[in-house]
Formats: structure tokens, sequence, C-alpha cells
């Protein structure tokens, strides 16, 4: 979400400070290293995350993997403006991929959630129209959606459901539709809650695949995919030991109140709201401007951004295979409502100390956990998500409080 919006580094965010209790390897690129140092540090870190998952030492793989991809976050290095960096920076995403899949694979006990991995929208963002125009216009297929907005049935939609459904991006839209059974039914209870059409919780699938470790090379993170500023603005943490905009619940509140900021700005008109959550009001306000029009059709039409251009599109199209997926050949599993109670930790604790004392794995509590960023607790008192059956906690010297 806003990757042409207002963009505020990790360095800003962290201050540039130096913190105690950094994890172990952790390194501060200097402003005189080049992106060749960069590069460096963060290969040195993947080859010790290789080293240790053939080793069978997950968590520690799990760790390395992380913080090789945030020596690059952290450096004075600016992906966005080196073309080195950038590509190094998609590759390592894509191979720390190959890692999770083959431990999910395997049913080994290996990491069973990635923090960083590559956004389904860097390859839906590099389609062009030749591209899409080979894939034809799928017969009118999304003529029959019925949406709880109003939208235009666009060549372009069509020629992404047909995209989706029979072409290249069927492997995104599977693995998608997967992960959303964690978490489809607390966004469409959010979404209903703060007014918003529930149908728009299906961008999730095209920001992030449904998932809360999902961080683009612009800083983007989470299900929701929230650059840094944005996410102050609405509320979001973001400390060296928390970032909210990978916490599931918060960040989906924090979807559907810019959602609707987005659909009050543009007068119900949801394809505009789209497009200005993906490039920020200030480049669709410019389009309307430039353009004289305030249909998104005429706007795609060289006023917006090439990704822009290939997001609305794809969200809709989307949105018309989640309502009629037999329709297309996809099966969308039941979702359901993640248990787990909160309970209050006292002071700063290490997950892994926890995690041996409630008899649970690390990896668990990890993972019902996105927000914490370095295996531990904040200093100070901390609500900790613990797992549950039927709403009883694990076992743990805190004081419970069922979702």
């Amino acid at each position: 979400m806003g990757r042409f919006a207002l963009i505020c580094g990790i360095a800003v965010v962290f201050g540039g400070a130096t913190f105690p209790g950094q994890a172990q390897g952790w390194r501060r690129v200097s402003p005189q290293n080049n992106s060749a140092d960069t590069i460096g540090i963060a290969e040195s870190h993947f080859r010790k995350g290789e080293e240790a998952y053939l080793a069978g030492q997950y968590d520690q793989a799990r760790r390395e993997f992380d913080e090789a991809v945030d020596s690059i976050l952290v450096s004075e290095v600016d992906v966005r403006h080196s073309e080195e960096l950038k590509i190094y920076y998609r590759t390592l995403i894509e191979k720390i991929n190959r890692y999770q899949i083959a431990a999910i694979e395997q049913k080994d006990g290996g990491f069973s959630e990635q923090r960083h991995e590559p956004s389904p929208l860097d390859k839906i963002a590099s389609l062009s129209d030749a591209d899409l125009q080979e894939v034809g216009d799928g017969d009118g297929e999304s003529g029959g959606a019925r949406l709880n907005f109003q939208f235009t049935s666009a060549t372009a939609v069509r020629q992404f459901v047909s995209y989706f459904a029979h072409g290249r991006g069927r492997e995104v839209m599977d693995a998608g539709f997967r992960r959303s059974i964690r978490y489809r039914e607390l966004a469409r209870r959010i979404f209903k809650e703060e007014g918003v059409p529930t149908d728009l919780i299906w961008l999730a699938q095209i920001e992030s695949g449904w998932n809360p470790y999902a961080l683009s090379w612009a800083s983007a993170r989470g299900i929701w995919q929230f650059v840094p500023a944005t996410g102050v603005r609405f509320g979001l943490s973001q400390n060296y030991w928390v970032d909210e905009r990978s916490d599931p619940e918060k960040s989906t509140r924090a979807a559907a109140k810019y959602l609707k900021f987005l659909g009050g700005r543009y007068r119900g008109n949801w394809e505009l709201a789209l497009a200005a959550y993906n490039a920020g009001e200030g480049t669709v306000d410019s389009a309307i401007a430039r353009s004289g029009s305030r249909d998104f059709w005429q706007l795609r039409s060289g006023f917006l951004p090439q990704e822009t251009r290939n997001y609305v599109p794809a969200i809709l199209a989307v949105m018309t295979i989640a309502k009629s997926p037999e329709k297309y050949g996809f099966e969308i599993p039941p979702a359901y409502r993640e248990r787990y109670a909160t309970q209050l930790v006292a002071k700063q604790t290490d997950l892994r100390v926890l995690a041996k004392k409630m008899g649970v794995s690390y990896t668990s509590l990890q993972d019902l956990n996105p927000s914490l960023q370095r295996g531990v607790t904040p200093p100070g008192r901390h609500m900790l998500h613990v797992p549950s059956v039927e709403g009883e906690p694990a076992a743990a010297e805190a004081q419970p409080q069922p979702n």
C-alpha cells in the first residue's frame, strides 16, 4: 500500500539510535558503505541461515534470514535508488521464500512463517498491457459479479480474471486463498464494524497474500502493506521492539479506517479509493486535476503510475473470483476464528523462555505475535497472545484475558 506515497525509511523510524539487547550479528551500515558492502553483510547472514537450515536449526535459520533482510533495510543505501541492491533484495527474498516452502512441504517442524516474503504486487505491478492481452479478455467472465459496491467491468478486469484463473497468476491465487483462512473472518468483522464494503477484504490477496510478515522493498509491511508514515497516521506503533503493521487485528482495523476515509474522500467511488490506497491521495488528486475526470478508467490512460493501473483491476478481478470461486475452478477453504488468549507479561521476556514454560513451540508463540520484531517482548508491561484451547490459555505466570 502507498508505494508512491510518502515513504519514511526504517532508519528514521528507529531514529538511528543504538538499542540495548540488539539481536546477535546486527550491524548498522555507515553512510560510507556502498551497495556492495550492504550486499556482503546481507549475504553473510543468508549463508549462515542456509547452514543452520541444513543442520536442522530452524529457529537460528529464521533469525539469520531475518537479519539478512534487516541489514539492507537499515542501511544508509536507498534500495529504491540502487538498481544493484534492488535486484539483490528481490533475489534474496525469493531464496528465503523457497526455504520456507521447503520447510512446510517437509512438515519437519521448520519455521512456519517467515518474516520476509515477496508481495504478490511485485509481479502484478510489472505486467504490461501486452502481457495481459496474451491471456485474452476472459470472454466477459466478470460480467456476472455482484460486489457490495459499484464497479466497472472493464477489459482490464476481465483480463486479470483470466490471468488469475487460467494464466500465470493462478498459483498466487491458490496460495492466497489458502492463507486467507486464518484472517478472513477477522477482516470481514472489522470491515463491517467500520462501515466498509466487506468485499474489499480481498485487497489483502494482492497486497500480501494475507501474510503478516510480508515486507516490500519500499518498507511496506504486514497483511495490508502499510508504509511507516501511513502506519503512524492510523495509530500503528513502530519501534525497535514492536511493529504493529504486522499485528493482524490492529493493522486490519487501521486498513478499514483508511479505506473508510478514502471512500468518503472520493464520494463512494471505490475504484478511486483503491487507487489512492496504492498510490496515495496526492497522486490520485493530481491525476484528477490534470485529466479533469473522476473516472478511474480515464485516469488509467496515462495519468497514473503503472503499478496503480494494474492494482485496481487486479483487486476487482480477485473480488470477482472470490464471489464465485467454483466458476473459475478454485476452492476457497473455510475460514476459522483463530483461538488464543491474551496475557499480561509484567516485564521484558524472551519468547523462547516463555514458550518452554508453557510447553508450546517457540514458532507457535511467535506466529501469534508477529508484531514482535526481536523474539522478545518490549521493556515493561506487554499484552501477549498465547495459544489456548477453547479460550483457556496455556499455563504461564500471567493474567489471561480471552479474545
